[in-house]
């Protein structure tokens, strides 16, 4: 367990590299959500606070996914999942939604997923894939 465990710190923390160069955050996803969920369900004090903390760690992006590696390097590893989540933005979600939204727009291109930013947010798919709880 100790070999899965730092194999997905290690790729978190690349992962997170390559999302801090690419600029890549999960800023655009997690907003997306907020605008649903404030405009379908509910919308109250209470929901803009919890959005707010979310974006301002959604907004580290890569920063998150490093931090979210070392937190699995140190056993924590449901909070370190859940800060990879953030910041890379819901993830292998994430990846779909964008990969539907440049289908319909007409603008997809294989070459675009093989950029750092999306391989940075593949690596960080695996690593919580590999990250699992006791």
């Amino acid at each position: 367990m100790v070999k899965k465990k730092n194999g997905a710190m290690i790729i978190a923390i690349i992962a997170g590299l390559l999302l801090l160069i690419s600029g890549i955050s999960g800023l655009a996803t997690w907003e997306t959500i907020q605008d649903f969920v404030t405009t379908h369900i509910i919308d109250n004090y209470i929901v803009e606070i919890v959005f707010a903390i979310l974006l301002f760690i959604a907004s580290l992006g890569g920063i998150s996914v490093i931090i979210g590696g070392i937190l699995i390097g140190k056993d924590k590893i449901g909070t370190g999942k859940f800060l990879i989540m953030l910041g890379a933005g819901l993830g292998i979600v994430g990846l779909i939604f964008s990969i539907i939204i440049t289908i319909v727009e007409g603008s997809f291109t294989l070459g675009s997923y093989f950029s750092i930013g999306a391989i940075g947010l593949i690596l960080s798919i695996i690593a919580r894939i590999i990250a699992k709880k006791n």
